[in-house]
């Protein structure tokens, strides 16, 4: 969704000179995005002509087009054509950083091991504040998804999307927004894993049970036994990915 608030971008600021170490491009979008997260530029704010931003950058406009459309494939402005077009920004929402987090995580080209450490470390920090947090409505909602899957199970179905979303559930009745935006990437980086590994039904059915055994302790909010079963979960599922690597 975008916005077409303002006719102009705010005059209270002017972009940096240009240097040699970095494609120029690169430069361009960095300078228009950092405005965009410092809240200088705001959704629905539109940025100059290309021909404008070219003089101001002293360059071309096919190297300011190309920010641009770094810019869009991020998420942080749209273009739209016609005599009333032009670059506007957009609210960059959860989803943009979200997905930078998952592909920086990504191209770093971690390990399983790496991932699983890493999960071990957040998702029991991540237990402690839902099990204070978390509410009679964040719990249907997990027991909801237990549900889901079960059902899926017993009719021969894969459950990887409600095992994914049962982690991010968690994080969300912590009601911390980074939490939430930390386990939606690295759980759609263990989604990768999942799929390209494609585990068997009977590792389904495993999960399936730690899941429940988590569900239990946060209900009881026994935090203590929530980051044992959720400790023995994050190594079973590695130990288990491992083995199928190997084959």
């Amino acid at each position: 969704m975008y916005y077409i608030l303002h006719l102009a971008m705010p005059q209270s600021f002017s972009f940096k000179p240009l240097k040699n170490d970095k494609k120029i491009f690169q430069q361009i979008s960095d300078q228009i995005r950092e405005l965009i997260f410092s809240g200088v530029l705001k959704p629905g704010d539109k940025l100059p002509p290309e021909n404008q931003l070219a003089s101001q950058f002293k360059t071309g406009r096919m190297v300011v087009r190309e920010a641009l459309r770094t810019l869009e494939q991020s998420g942080l402005v749209h273009i739209k054509q016609g005599s009333l077009g032009g670059a506007f920004v957009k609210d960059p929402g959860t989803t943009v950083i979200t997905r930078s987090i998952s592909d920086l995580i990504k191209i770093g080209n971690v390990t399983l091991g790496e991932l699983t450490e890493a999960r071990l470390g957040i998702e029991k920090v991540i237990l402690e504040f839902a099990i204070m947090r978390m509410n009679n409505e964040d719990l249907n909602l997990l027991k909801k998804n237990i549900e889901d899957s079960d059902q899926k199970f017993s009719g021969g179905e894969r459950a990887t999307e409600d095992h994914i979303h049962f982690h991010i559930l968690i994080a969300k009745s912590t009601k911390n927004l980074l939490f939430e935006m930390i386990i939606e990437s690295i759980m759609d980086v263990t989604e990768s894993f999942l799929l390209s590994l494609k585990p068997d039904i009977k590792y389904i059915n495993n999960v399936l049970t730690y899941h429940k055994a988590i569900y239990n302790a946060l209900k009881e909010k026994n935090l203590h036994m929530a980051e044992q079963i959720m400790e023995k979960h994050l190594l079973d599922v590695n130990r288990k990915l491992k083995n199928l690597a190997k084959t």
